[in-house]
């Protein structure tokens, strides 16, 4: 069953958004830059959000909730790798051109997020080395953080 999907809403600032994740460690004005090329959305308790696979167009950042960042292992149901709240971004994938999506998110709960185009995100990056320096930084420690973990079967 379809959800409808809610977008639009008030400005985002860096306080909405909590200290974490790469815009920790921007300036305010490149922070300021990265934020205004985002679009708030909300999504419903258990509604999908992309599913592994689908072509990644967004990098998404949690305003407000938590998604589940899982994949399927048939015939087991699927499994959880990471939950993220607050603050947390995921859809990295989206930084790269025609990148798609390595895992499934699901609103776990209702969720606001920030979603940003990754490719007004990847040309931001191209005019702002130290930008794109950490943001790339990020998503290396992220997906390292991530393999890192263990993983329950």
């Amino acid at each position: 069953m379809f959800v409808a999907v809610e977008f639009g809403g008030p400005l985002v600032t860096g306080e909405n958004l909590g200290s974490g994740g790469f815009l920790a460690k921007v300036p305010p004005g490149i922070r300021a830059k990265v934020l205004s090329l985002g679009e708030s959305c909300k999504y419903p308790q258990e509604q999908t959000i992309y599913n592994k696979g689908d072509p990644s167009l967004y990098l998404y950042i949690v305003k407000s909730g938590h998604v589940a960042i899982e994949i399927s292992f048939p015939p087991r149901d699927r499994q959880i790798l990471m939950t993220i709240g607050p603050g947390d971004t995921f859809g990295w994938p989206a930084l790269i051109e025609s990148g798609t999506a390595t895992a499934s998110a699901r609103a776990i709960e209702q969720v606001e997020l920030l979603r940003i185009e990754g490719k007004l995100l990847r040309d931001l990056c191209s005019e702002d080395p130290r930008l794109g320096l950490e943001l790339y930084r990020f998503l290396t420690e992220s997906i390292s953080a991530l393999l890192a973990a263990p993983h329950t079967e």
